[in-house]
């Protein structure tokens, strides 16, 4: 059995620390994905003004209740997770679509591994360096052994070999985020700090609720990297209550939450709803049903910012504004929401959907603010 893998790099200016490391080794409900570029009017969501309507004429009975909301808003609730996520992902074509699986194990390679570890843990890397290069010469396609041959190299101070292992790794498994955290370890630490945000971004799209990554990001600022908090802290909430949806919203955030809140309760409530927008009336994660209560809150948000009245507002919208105006809404709702639900369901998007996730990550995520002073 390996050890969990604790990813902590090591780069220019910064201290080195290592850990023990994991074991090599679903399906859920996939989101499907909408696409809405702007605050147009699309053809198929409701306004606030619908979906209020639609409360009201319904046979189903909604409570509302103003309430304070939890410190980091109502985000657990709203989308708890659902799916484990596999320690070792690999990604499969099965039936056209993409399914993740274990990483298959290799165990005479592994034990060599094992024994590596004892020397990488005391800091003997070259010894570490020999057991590891033993194990990728005896399983070639054990994607590990050459990124713990690649740890030795790193950590015994040759960052430019340790980044082709490191690549040679990632082209064995291109689904384990891991193996771009380590490329970009390796960039900063031989200068390169662009192409290391790059690969950074890689990790995050494959694994985006990551707190390892984000802590890193904060902890070691000195690389010229700021790494964003959540777009969305949602202030708004429903939920069954008895017979009852109850409606919660925190008013001290302003009425762009309460249309939120009024659209998830909607979508508890009213089935014949949910099947005309998904083609079931089944209640499960829908990136369809969170653009929908996104773009209420957006539109509400919108129209306060234009009249400039003293009403409260939550300030944090504007950013949510931004992603919009980029065309990015979908983007933002795997990122934040699909991958709270299933931490590994970015696995299953095709290139061109990793590729816009990646330019999202750049643009919203993980910014470049190299020369300025923090």
């Amino acid at each position: 059995m390996l050890r969990s893998l604790l990813i902590i790099a090591c780069v220019v200016g910064i201290g080195c620390a290592s850990g023990p490391r994991p074991k090599p080794g679903a399906d859920t409900e996939s989101p499907s994905v909408a696409q809405p570029a702007s605050l147009r009017e699309h053809p198929d969501f409701l306004s606030p003004a619908d979906v209020m309507k639609r409360l009201e004429e319904s046979k189903v009975s909604y409570r509302l209740e103003p309430t304070d909301s939890p410190p980091g808003g109502w985000a657990e609730q709203l989308w708890p997770q659902r799916v484990e996520a596999l320690p070792f992902p690999r990604v499969v074509v099965e039936n056209g679509q993409r399914v993740i699986q274990a990483w298959p194990e290799n165990r005479k390679a592994e034990e060599l591994i094992i024994q590596g570890e004892g020397h990488y843990q005391a800091r003997r890397y070259a010894e570490a360096e020999k057991l590891y290069a033993q194990a990728v010469e005896l399983c070639p396609q054990c994607y590990l052994a050459r990124a713990y041959l690649g740890d030795a190299k790193l950590f015994g101070g040759d960052a430019a070999a340790a980044l082709v292992d490191y690549k040679k790794a990632a082209e064995i498994n291109p689904d384990d985020y891991r193996l771009y955290y380590f490329q970009g370890s390796a960039l900063a630490r031989l200068g390169r700090l662009e192409e290391a945000r790059e690969a950074f971004a890689w990790s995050l799209v494959l694994n985006p609720r990551n707190p390892t990554l984000r802590k890193f990001f904060r902890e070691n600022r000195q690389l010229g990297i700021l790494v964003e908090d959540d777009v969305l802290v949602p202030r708004g909430f429903a939920r069954e209550d008895g017979k009852d949806i109850l409606v919660e919203f925190d008013p001290g955030y302003g009425a762009a939450w309460l249309a939120f809140a009024n659209c998830k309760a909607m979508w508890i409530g009213e089935a014949a709803h949910r099947e005309e927008m998904t083609g079931t009336a089944e209640r499960h994660f829908s990136s369809t049903e969170e653009t929908e209560c996104l773009m209420s809150v957006a539109m509400v948000h919108a129209a306060q910012s234009e009249r400039g009245d003293d009403d409260p507002m939550d300030s944090s919208l504007d950013r949510l504004m931004a992603v919009i105006e980029d065309g990015m809404m979908s983007e933002l709702v795997l990122f934040e929401l699909a991958a709270r639900v299933h931490p590994q369901y970015t696995l299953t998007l095709d290139d061109a959907e990793r590729q816009r996730l990646k330019a999202y990550v750049l643009q919203h995520v993980l910014l470049s603010v190299r020369g300025i002073n923090l």
